[in-house]
């Protein structure tokens, strides 16, 4: 099988490997067909993160499923299904807890795409290991669009995550989404609608995304130098800049809540000070996204939020070489099936 690899910063190859094997009888192997790019996949090409290739890339993917171990009950072969992006065993005391993130059972950080736990394989690969299929697997509802819903693994439930927890604690929400990574902002927009926001105003520079972001319900005519000093219950902070992570923390009403899901690798200053005098909170972490899938999946099919406004760029292997080095917002690779459904 091949393998999409980062070879080099800034190159990427298809690279012979050889097929995985089930290594456990709790395990399945899945064919990914319709793979998208997180917005953090082109700082791991271009060699701007820590991780250093050669690894194979990719973290958000619909896979049909090819085989499983004798002990998997939720899917079987012919099923479409979600692969999360992280690694975890559904068992153990973390993942009791929530903390899938931090699942005792593999290597720290053990995840797709990023060789921070290990080497997992990446999402664009022509086939892939899942070692836990039963606590991993996510079925897709019949009649899903798998290009809608192939950033189920990350960004789309991310940013249902980060937009509708605070959300929740707030009547008639105003939220401020800061744009800045390449759809993270945009579909935070759309979560926050889904998530009953009484007002969605987007931060950002780029007139591309501001557009997006427009087409997605939020307003963007909120002037780029204005004060937005206590105006906001929820801000979502989908950004990589400091300057605009402060201006996002400032713009907290009293009681407010910060959802940050922009990955900053250098610590940011933050204006503590002023966040404590009003008694403001701020959540950073990386988003146990296997137990809301379900919902993003049914927000998807019931029409409340539309992810491919994000107007993503669809290509094939062929051309995914040169499309993933420089996304626009997002990129999804498709394959053609290989299986046939069993409700079919």
């Amino acid at each position: 099988m091949q393998e999409l690899m980062v070879t080099a910063p800034g190159k990427l190859a298809w690279i012979d490997s050889p097929s995985p094997h089930l290594a456990s009888p709790d395990g399945a192997i899945v064919r990914p067909i319709a793979s998208a790019s997180c917005d953090l996949d082109r700082r791991l090409i271009a060699g701007a993160t820590p991780f250093k290739p050669p690894f194979a890339i990719g973290h958000e993917c619909v896979a049909e499923v090819l085989q499983t171990g004798e002990n998997v009950r939720s899917v079987q072969p012919g099923d479409l299904i979600c692969v999360p992006w992280k690694i975890a065993c559904g068992q153990c005391a973390q993942c009791a807890r929530g903390l899938s993130t931090a699942c005792t059972a593999v290597q720290k950080y053990a995840a797709y795409g990023v060789p921070a736990g290990g080497h997992w394989g990446g999402l664009f690969s022509e086939e892939v290991y899942v070692p836990y299929a039963d606590a991993m697997l996510v079925p897709l509802p019949v009649g899903t669009n798998p290009l809608a819903v192939a950033s189920a693994s990350d960004n789309l439930t991310d940013a249902w995550v980060a937009a509708s927890t605070p959300i929740k604690r707030h009547t008639d929400a105003r939220v401020l989404v800061v744009g800045g990574t390449e759809s993270l902002g945009v579909l935070a927009v759309q979560m926050a609608r889904a998530a009953g926001a009484s007002q969605v105003d987007y931060l950002d520079t780029d007139d591309y995304r501001r557009a997006m972001a427009e087409l997605c319900g939020a307003n963007v005519e909120i002037g780029a130098h204005s004060t937005l000093d206590e105006r906001y219950d929820v801000v979502v902070a989908a950004t990589r800049d400091e300057q605009a992570l402060n201006r996002g923390l400032l713009g907290l009403a009293p009681g407010g809540h910060c959802s940050c899901i922009g990955i900053m690798f250098e610590p940011p200053r933050i204006p503590l000070f002023g966040m404590y005098m009003r008694n403001v909170t701020m959540s950073v972490g990386a988003c146990n996204v296997r137990p809301h899938i379900p919902k993003v999946l049914e927000l998807v099919n019931s029409k409340q939020c539309d992810p491919m406004l994000v107007c993503p760029q669809i290509v094939d292997c062929d051309d995914a070489l040169q499309a993933l080095i420089q996304p626009t917002a997002k990129c999804i690779m498709v394959r053609e099936r290989i299986t046939t459904s069993p409700q079919t």
